[in-house]
């Protein structure tokens, strides 16, 4: 039976990091992109050389709201996030593949934008209209962009679920979005996520949901959760169990990643897998030859 499992890129944050980029500012990657763009490029090679089937841009960090306060005018936004497209088509370009690599526009949480907020704890001391305005000032922007596909992602909490939801219809493009859970598979705060693949299962050109930035060790539970929510496409792609201090900026513990673990992941017939934070070159090639071996 053939196989049509796809694979999703890995990390940005960590080919940057090992090759000594500093990624501690409010940024994160977004800097290299504005700074560096060709280490970016290098980086997406280096995951098509992996066999990656997507690509994300390297956008999570970046916003319309972060990029107006550093002195950044709406013209210049709008430049960078096109920038973004035009890297990775151009590392498609160079790389010569014969592989029909799609790009993924990624956008991050509120979380991403406020200096006091985190994607790991998914509690958030602002209004609605503050995580609306967030949202509805990006969309300003990329809507404008050829994107093919907009991925909503490390969303932490159903309350922002509930607020995006709100948007949705104002973006004719196809639209991803993925979810950060803890061990329980709810949202960091502790809300639903099976309400979440309700709401978000009712728009069309929503396709695929998913699970991001969690424990490898729950992919088996991430996965049965959302197929039994959501008739849609679904996507995972954990880290690398490693704990994010977001005051510190460090990552400690030990990585619970293993090769062994993607049959198990394959046999649960996931449309998507891929790798977040700390999972590199080396975790995807090894998906790569994985899914290409795999017989159901």
């Amino acid at each position: 039976m053939e196989n049509n499992i796809k694979l999703l890129d890995g990390s940005m944050s960590y080919p940057l990091e090992l090759d000594g980029y500093n990624l501690n500012n409010r940024l994160w990657t977004g800097d290299a992109l504005i700074n560096n763009p060709e280490v970016i490029k290098k980086i997406h090679k280096g995951y098509i050389n992996s066999g990656a089937d997507y690509l994300l841009t390297s956008t999570y960090q970046i916003s319309y709201d972060i990029l107006k306060e550093i002195g950044i005018n709406s013209e210049e936004i709008k430049e960078l996030f096109q920038r973004s497209l035009d890297l990775a088509k151009e590392a498609i370009v160079e790389a010569n593949t014969k592989k029909d690599i799609k790009v993924v526009a990624s956008l991050g949480p509120f979380a991403s934008y406020k200096k006091n907020a985190s994607e790991y704890i998914g509690i958030y001391d602002s209004t609605d209209d503050e995580i609306y305005n967030f949202h509805n000032n990006n969309l300003n922007i990329i809507k404008g962009i050829d994107y093919e596909i907009i991925l909503y992602e490390t969303i932490p909490c159903l309350r922002e679920i509930k607020i995006l939801s709100m948007i949705f219809d104002k973006l004719d493009k196809e639209i991803w979005v993925s979810m950060t859970c803890n061990d329980d598979i709810n949202f960091r705060d502790g809300s639903s996520i099976s309400e979440a693949c309700n709401i978000l299962s009712e728009f069309d050109h929503i396709t695929t949901l998913g699970l991001n930035c969690f424990s490898p060790l729950y992919v088996e539970d991430a996965c049965k959760k959302l197929k039994n929510n959501t008739k849609k496409n679904i996507i995972i792609y954990p880290n690398s169990g490693e704990i994010y201090n977001p005051e510190e900026k460090i990552w400690t513990g030990n990585k619970l990643y293993e090769d062994k673990m993607i049959k198990k992941w394959l046999s649960l017939s996931p449309d998507i897998i891929g790798g977040c934070c700390r999972v590199g070159y080396d975790d995807i090639k090894k998906m790569r030859q994985e899914i290409d071996n795999y017989e159901k």
